[in-house]
């Protein structure tokens, strides 16, 4: 349920969050978890200056995807702030947004607090992202992460090249490289190809996906 008034908008019921809304994230996604579409309560103020700011407030928010757990998180608060400029062909959205949850000391599913700072340049048919994000788990280490994205899409063909940094408290440093293109032969036929590299630990290395898809 949402209802838009002069003094803002208020939501009720399983939407994103502010901080998904406002904020996103291009690059790579944020923690699962965090901000998904669970039963909250979501108020935006009206532009204010050109920022719009928004609050949400989940009082037990799910695990991942729909398999709730009420015991690993309660009470999650979330808020965000975001700025958009147009300069001649430019846009430039600069945003920022924070969390905070009360999370078992076990719990590996939901940070117990984050925040992310980002901009983004959009210009014709491209796309540039970049954020600087930091996570502290229920343990109470800290995980910090850059990340980047290009995109590009014009008729027929999508192209986004994505790549993160992440660097542990404790631990060392690992990279993540995304790599997507989408081809539509016809308006039914599509092929695709992506490139997965994973250079921390444990991963699977380089993957690399080839497929098509038709619609009927």
């Amino acid at each position: 349920m949402a209802v838009d008034v002069s003094w803002g908008e208020l939501e009720i019921g399983q939407a994103d969050s502010a901080r998904n809304r406002l904020v996103g994230a291009a690059a790579l996604p944020p923690a699962a978890g965090a901000g998904s579409r669970t039963a909250k309560l979501t108020y935006y103020t009206p532009p204010l200056r050109g920022f719009e700011l928004g609050a949400s407030y989940t009082p037990m928010p799910r695990g991942v995807g729909d398999m709730p757990d009420p015991r690993e998180a309660m009470h999650l608060v979330e808020a965000a702030v975001r700025k958009t400029i147009l300069m001649g062909g430019v846009s430039t959205r600069l945003s920022a947004g924070t969390s905070r949850a009360r999370v078992r000391g076990d719990s590996r599913r939901l940070p117990r607090q984050s925040w992310i700072v980002g901009t983004q340049f959009a210009w014709q048919s491209v796309t540039l992202d970049g954020d600087l994000r930091q996570q502290q788990e229920a343990d109470g280490l800290s995980v910090r992460s850059v990340n980047a994205a290009l995109a590009y899409g014009r008729g027929d063909m999508s192209l986004s090249l994505r790549a993160r940094r992440t660097l542990p408290e404790n631990g060392a440093a690992s990279d993540h490289y995304l790599a997507d293109l989408a081809y539509h032969i016809t308006p039914r036929w599509q092929v695709m190809a992506d490139t997965n590299i994973d250079t921390g630990a444990g991963s699977m290395g380089t993957v690399v996906k080839v497929g098509t898809r038709l619609v009927f």
